[in-house]
């Protein structure tokens, strides 16, 4: 069973890292592409964020190539696992799949914190500086599911 959990899991972020990373930095980089006129700001974030993508790509090829090799693959895990919006900040990354958890202030009413919930399939991104966001703290579970459980699954299993 755990060799069926582990070859699962290394298929699941390579899928995650690979795929995800990929399609993020295709999108990403078509909106370079179409950002002609946009305020330098924009182009300068965009090209941060094609990087990041990059980023998470090669840490999946990394992982592919040498399964012992996991820092990288650590690293893109951990960028995608923070969802913070405020109106100082708005950030969040998810590469592949997101299921995000989260509380905050409703959308539509400043005073009542909700707990929330959603799903992504494909690569979502933002980043906003100074923003009328509304204050929510939330955490990509997927990557952090799947950062423990890559964790544990390199610590040797005790003799029996």
């Amino acid at each position: 069973m755990g060799t069926f959990m582990n070859a699962w899991l290394r298929l699941v972020l390579i899928t995650m890292t690979v795929g995800g990373g990929f399609t993020g930095f295709a999108l990403t980089l078509q909106s370079i592409i179409e950002s002609r006129g946009d305020a330098t700001i924009t182009v300068v974030l965009l090209v941060i964020f094609l990087l990041v993508c990059a980023y998470v790509t090669v840490s999946g090829l990394i992982f592919v190539q040498k399964p012992q090799v996991t820092r990288p693959l650590i690293g893109a895990l951990a960028i995608q696992i923070p969802w913070i919006s405020s109106p100082p900040i708005v950030y969040h990354l998810g590469a592949g799949f997101s299921a995000v958890l989260g509380i905050g202030s409703s959308e539509h009413a400043e005073e009542s914190f909700n707990i929330f919930w959603n799903c992504f399939l494909g690569t979502t991104w933002q980043f906003r500086l100074f923003s009328q966001a509304s204050w929510r703290v939330s955490v990509n579970v997927i990557p952090l599911v799947l950062l423990i459980r890559q964790q544990l699954s390199r610590r040797p299993s005790p003799a029996r």
